[in-house]
């Protein structure tokens, strides 16, 4: 059974994962912006000042665009599902060239990624504290790799090395709470570091700044 629910937790994430990537918001140029609203290539586009990161905590970034009451950023989504955005703080009325189109939510795959989120939230936490005794590390210890760890990542490692209601004999020592801690804030801040580099490196269009931890 738990192998099952196992793959199952896999293949969702790989879901949410791909949905994440695919629909993120990525910078281009304000040419790109015109070209796509005159061959109506405008699905839904939104307005705003800047990107704010709404997602669960330590899940895949799912950006909202706040409107703080001068519009310098215009996001936009195509009709392959794929969000753009660009600085027009320098064009003067420029939704005045938006008529023909209608505001709407451009991140149209976050539903899909925040119920996929809360989904692993529940199954984790029922199996972690309803469920029988963790046997290669605490409770704790695998609290802090869920919470903290970004993308996931840390409940995908749990589900291949703990195998709940097996039963078998309980060690006398296991890693600790404080032990997970410690893993969990190295990880996090190693994932950081070398996505921010790769996005430096590869650009926007393979590693998308908003994805960034």
């Amino acid at each position: 059974m738990w192998r099952i629910v196992r793959w199952a937790l896999v293949a969702l994430w790989l879901v949410a994962a791909g949905a994440a990537w695919w629909g993120a918001p990525r910078e281009t140029g304000y040419d790109r912006a015109i070209a796509d609203i005159t061959a109506h290539r405008v699905s839904a586009y939104e307005l705003g000042s800047q990107w704010r990161d709404q997602s669960p905590d330590r899940w895949f970034a799912i950006p909202t665009l706040d409107d703080s009451g001068q519009d310098t950023i215009f996001a936009w989504r195509t009709p392959d599902g794929r969000t753009h955005w660009t600085d027009v703080s320098a064009v003067p009325d420029f939704q005045g060239r938006l008529e023909s189109y209608h505001s709407a939510n451009v991140l149209n795959l976050s539903t899909l990624i925040n119920g996929i989120g809360l989904l692993f939230t529940l199954v984790f936490l029922a199996v972690l504290w309803a469920g029988p005794t963790p046997v290669t590390a605490t409770r704790w210890y695998w609290w802090w790799l869920f919470a903290l760890i970004p993308f996931g990542l840390g409940l995908l490692y749990w589900t291949f090395r703990e195998v709940p209601w097996t039963r078998p004999e309980i060690p006398e020592s296991r890693r600790t709470g404080w032990r997970g801690l410690g893993i969990a804030i190295l990880t996090s801040v190693a994932i950081s570091v070398a996505l921010y580099g790769l996005t430096r490196l590869a650009g926007e269009t393979a590693f998308p700044d908003v994805l960034s931890p």
